[in-house]
């Protein structure tokens, strides 16, 4: 009962520092030609177009029936950073990029009108700022802002491709552009985000993988996402602590 009681606890713990409201982060630009500082709690980003690479890994030709195999890649613009829902728009002097992948499975169900239910196992998703300023990623003038790993995700739209989708994902920050309460949250391994996409249209998926089963099909997705982060507070943390301190010694005790 004293380990069960413990481990809820302990997951009150951890669930009280990542589902935290969205914090309010200042961005430092000044160290790639920017003009200094900008705060916010939300990142806009524009729709883009994700290449979608599914495969009927059941063999019954469909998308229906069974969960299917994809991979996803793309990139997507930044629209503004925002405070309270307010925008403040981007220098004219760069861009922000996003450049993400993601695997997982996506299953079809003919009984709900075509609702398709994606879960994601793996992925992960870079943070540039380009000073050449022309709607596409340069890569000899990007400066990396830091990276994200996939905790977890969902997406629940139709065939036609409305829909929407909730990924969480720890970021890791570069040194010197994301600050919180005044301090570089680089050095903080407990950052998360919060994306929440909006599926818009899906553009060339067939139901029956074009009369061949087990083979693989591509496709795109039109989306645009709106993405929060969560910096816990030191109370939130030393709560985790002691909740890991107290499994430490339970489990020392028993030995």
């Amino acid at each position: 009962m004293k380990m069960k009681k413990l481990l809820a606890g302990l997951f009150l713990a951890g669930a009280a520092a990542f589902n935290a409201s969205a914090s309010v982060i200042m961005f430092d630009d000044s160290s790639f030609g920017g003009s200094g500082s900008t705060m916010f709690d939300e990142i806009d980003w524009d729709p883009d177009l994700a290449q979608v690479t599914q495969t009927d890994t059941n063999g019954n030709g469909s998308i229906f029936g069974g969960q299917d195999d994809f991979m996803e890649f793309g990139q997507t613009l930044m629209v503004n950073f925002k405070q309270s829902g307010m925008p403040n728009f981007l220098p004219s002097a760069y861009e922000v990029f996003l450049d993400y992948e993601f695997n997982g499975t996506a299953e079809a169900f003919p009984n709900f009108g075509g609702l398709i239910q994606v879960l994601f196992a793996g992925g992960s998703a870079t943070l540039w700022a380009d000073t050449t300023v022309n709607g596409a990623y340069d890569a000899g003038t990007a400066t990396a802002l830091g990276t994200f790993s996939l905790v977890n995700g969902n997406c629940m739209t139709s065939v036609a491709g409305v829909g929407a989708c909730d990924i969480t994902m720890k970021f890791n920050a570069n040194p010197g552009y994301f600050y919180h309460n005044g301090n570089d949250i680089s050095g903080n391994n407990a950052v998360y985000s919060q994306l929440i996409v909006t599926v818009q249209n899906i553009i060339g998926l067939s139901p029956n993988y074009n009369g061949v089963p087990g083979s693989t099909q591509e496709f795109q997705i039109r989306h645009d996402g709106n993405q929060t982060f969560t910096v816990p507070e030191p109370a939130s943390l030393a709560l985790l602590g002691l909740g890991l301190l107290g499994l430490r010694l339970n489990r020392r005790n028993k030995a």
